[in-house]
């Protein structure tokens, strides 16, 4: 069977940001779910989680005599997002936790976050991710976009860094595993030619 041809060269560079949706615990979509779009990503690292498959060696007359290996498996996929500002909304629907919102007349704001308790962390929000980035053809110029889709997660705050005259880069540490409610792998990457709604 001949090998079809892949619509775009495919050279990635950079993030254009990331779209998160929540979803129920048990990975079906939720209905009232509103996509928010995280605009300021700097970073998102993908690294996959392996369980080394085991193996076994079989010896005799002082010398191996054969050996057996179970091949490894990825069973999930961990992300690091680093956005560049303080958005609280994006950590409120990544993480849980409580919006801070103060109310001036008929005006309301989000002034802050406030971290999920000890107990509201044993049930975190689910979500699927979706991130973007800019593909290029071989002279550079942009040819779309790469859309990588994270089906089922759920992330922690992961800290933060205050230093003299440095920019402070919150993090965001997520784990990522099959969907429970469907038949996909974990992830999936695919050429796309516009950004959504919510990064435009």
């Amino acid at each position: 069977m001949a090998q079809l041809p892949q619509n775009k060269r495919g050279y990635i560079r950079g993030v254009k940001g990331a779209v998160v949706t929540r979803i129920n615990a048990d990975g079906t979509p939720d209905g009232g779910a509103t996509p928010y779009g995280i605009k300021t990503t700097q970073k998102i690292s993908v690294e996959t989680e392996v369980v080394a498959g085991e193996s076994a060696d079989l010896r005799g007359g002082d010398k191996l005599l054969a050996h057996v290996k179970d091949p490894d498996t990825v069973v999930g996929v961990n992300l690091t997002l680093n956005d560049a500002r303080f958005d609280a909304h994006a950590i409120e629907v990544l993480g849980g936790g409580t919006l801070i919102e103060v109310t001036e007349g008929s005006d309301t704001r989000v002034v802050g976050w406030e971290a999920p308790t000890i107990e509201a962390q044993q049930t975190p929000p689910h979500f699927q991710l979706e991130v973007y980035a800019t593909s290029h053809d071989s002279r550079g110029g942009v040819e779309g976009y790469v859309r990588y889709t994270f089906y089922y997660c759920r992330a922690v705050f992961g800290g933060e860094t205050l230093e003299d005259r440095q920019w402070v880069v919150p993090e965001i540490k997520i784990t990522c595993l099959e969907n429970p409610s469907t038949s996909a792998g974990l992830y999936k990457k695919e050429f796309v030619d516009s950004l959504p709604a919510e990064l435009s």
